[in-house]
């Protein structure tokens, strides 16, 4: 499996390790808002999300990256990667910080990196994310990623938007 690396970070690969700082992570509420849709996950689905990305590390060689800042190797600040989209044909890019690192750009820096490996390493032709409408903040960064407005439409209940990037339209800063 691939460990990526930015001017300031380190991406791997989540593993069962990764299980306590992933659950404390996704269930701090300005985290848990707009990716779990305000639902506090349990262990067990924590472990269930890191055992599929395992699975898509060996189909693809991509899934769930932990974010770490390359001085402070193991200390987990936030999670970028691919999964298959819930439509099964569509490959997604999630993404999430910690609180308080938002706005100091480490977000668009690891997607951009792991978009580079999608599309270069993986052999993806197209990247999809969504977002519920009212996280800005995450519109944001797909529009500085380059992604291009696909739609806004009703998802799981909730008001959402879907961005999209080809490869070919990929065109790292």
């Amino acid at each position: 499996m691939s460990i990526l690396q930015t001017r300031r970070l380190v991406l791997r690969p989540v593993d069962h390790a990764d299980v306590p700082a992933l659950h404390g992570f996704w269930t701090e509420p300005d985290v848990r808002r707009y990716l779990w849709d305000n639902e506090i996950i349990s262990v067990a689905k924590v472990e269930e999300l890191i055992a599929s990305s395992e699975a898509f590390f060996e189909a693809v060689n991509s899934g769930f990256f932990a974010i770490e800042f390359a001085d402070k190797a193991g200390v987990l600040v936030g999670f970028c990667g691919h999964r298959r989209f819930e439509d099964e044909n569509s490959i997604e890019l999630l993404y999430g910080i910690l609180p308080e690192y938002w706005g100091e750009g480490l977000v668009t820096e690891a997607a951009t990196e792991v978009l580079r490996h999608g599309f270069h390493e993986c052999g993806f032709d197209r990247v999809i994310a969504a977002t519920d409408t009212p996280n800005q903040k995450s519109v944001n960064v797909m529009q500085r990623l380059g992604m291009v407005f696909e739609c806004r439409r009703e998802w799981h209940g909730l008001d959402t938007v879907f961005y999209a990037m080809e490869k070919t339209d990929f065109a790292p800063p």
